[in-house]
């Protein structure tokens, strides 16, 4: 009975501590990424608070979030481009611009798949550090009549579950990604439609369909989204 007790006023410890640091200044700082000189948005860049320490990738259109308050020093980095060191002024949406150092190391190596692949690798590395559930623990652990209070503890409150879930849900965002660019991609735009190449990558962010969209549409569909999409987008780039 007495460890029961324990567990539970450690819950409550655990939680008191979660909603005061919620309250402090910091806040969820979003931004963008692009390669200098380009219209080309980086996509898996490492953004690093050398506060807090903590770090969050850039999802595939080169947005990134990330906890930061004023003052604070974002190093960014990814292979194929010079590091880039930004203090945060204040807490408006940030863009940012990288250099590309060398054209060579910005080929791509791997496949969506194979890229899906290391980040499940990666997922599946956090359950030897007792995390089960990708930092999303069931609150039916809490119960003291056959949960685990303490495994939900640590999954929901610990620097590790935290890393899980970030990487949870980037792999969902890669995960769609990887689906809709299976069929919608450079190859199949240029056979359908007769887009200039430093368009490419503008028509693909402004019309990129939705994952839902892909999966319940035939060629035909996509076919005709592509057109129907690329006579709008031709009234605004001067197309003749």
């Amino acid at each position: 009975m007495k460890l029961i007790l324990v567990q539970i006023l450690l819950v409550f410890i655990v939680m008191i501590h979660f909603l005061s640091v919620k309250g402090q200044s910091q806040q969820m700082l979003k931004g963008v990424i692009f390669e200098e000189g380009t219209k080309t948005r980086v996509g898996g860049a490492s953004v690093h608070n050398q506060r807090t320490g903590y770090t969050n990738p850039t999802n595939n259109f080169g947005l990134f979030d990330i906890l930061a308050q004023e003052g604070d020093t974002l190093q960014i980095s990814l292979d194929g481009y010079f590091d880039k060191k930004v203090k945060v002024e204040n807490l408006k949406d940030l863009i940012i611009y990288l250099r590309a150092s060398s054209t060579q190391l910005k080929e791509v190596k791997i496949t969506g798949q194979s890229r899906l692949q290391g980040l499940r690798d990666a997922q599946a590395d956090f359950k030897a550090k007792g995390i089960f559930s990708n930092g999303k623990p069931s609150a039916g652990m809490l119960s003291p009549l056959g949960g685990s209070p303490l495994t939900y503890l640590y999954e929901a409150f610990s620097q590790d579950g935290k890393r899980a879930r970030r990487l949870g849900q980037f792999i969902a965002r890669e995960s769609d990604y990887t689906e809709v660019a299976s069929r919608f991609n450079k190859e199949k735009i240029k056979l359908l439609i007769p887009i200039r190449d430093e368009d490419m990558e503008e028509f693909k962010s402004a019309y990129w369909p939705k994952t839902e969209d892909i999966r319940k549409w035939g060629d035909y569909d996509l076919h005709n989204y592509i057109k129907k999409s690329f006579e709008e987008f031709k009234k605004t780039k001067g197309y003749m």
